[in-house]
């Protein structure tokens, strides 16, 4: 008695060639990488756009007079970016010497001879706390000293000083992208550091 073998029968659409199950994992897997480096790219762009729509840009004056005129010495932080600035530093030198009040500043501008005389009639206005935070568009006074009639002989000494005035400061974003401010050159920094022993508190 004899026995037929059959061959195996092979199911037509059956398994892959094993070259082409390499190309289709290799292809699933580059598309993965290319779709997650992507997503990381446009995460870093939006980053970007989000901090580049946050930049403050502060900047510190000193001035003699107010728009409309009045004849007023002050110094000013006047934010002309497009984000909020967290002011942490704030000097400032007469000549060649820091200053920490307004009463220091007088005397150092008008000569310790006629600093009590100068400092009683030269009344000011002060904000005096130890930083600011300035929105965008936004201005906030450190001082102000009206001229009046019984003080301009002062006012008009201290007045000639403006000049010499020199106002350093340092300020960061709200992300902590920080800048040190000295004769209105902004060099970035890593953060801000307060030299207490020359922090001007008016």
């Amino acid at each position: 008695m004899s026995l037929d073998i059959e061959p195996p029968h092979h199911p037509r659409g059956g398994a892959l060639p094993r070259w082409l199950e390499w190309v289709t994992a290799i292809s699933a897997l580059v598309v993965s990488v290319c779709s997650i480096f992507i997503a990381l790219r446009n995460g870093e762009i939006e980053n970007r756009m989000v901090k580049a729509n946050s930049f403050p840009y502060l900047i510190g004056v000193s001035s003699d007079a107010t728009p409309d005129g009045a004849e007023r010495i002050s110094v000013d932080f006047l934010n002309n970016g497009i984000g909020p600035a967290d002011e942490q530093s704030l000097r400032i030198r007469v000549g060649g010497r820091y200053v920490t009040s307004v009463p220091d500043l007088i005397a150092t501008a008008i000569g310790p001879q006629d600093a009590g005389p100068a400092t009683a009639s030269l009344h000011w206005l002060r904000n005096s706390v130890p930083s600011r935070f300035i929105a965008a568009k936004d201005n906030q006074f450190v001082f102000r000293i009206s001229k009046t009639p019984t003080n301009s002989a002062y006012w008009d000494r201290l007045d000639q000083t403006i000049p010499t005035w020199h106002i350093e400061y340092c300020y960061c974003s709200v992300f902590e992208e920080c800048w040190a401010v000295t004769n209105f050159r902004h060099t970035p920094v890593k953060a801000c550091r307060r030299d207490e022993a020359h922090e001007f508190n008016p």
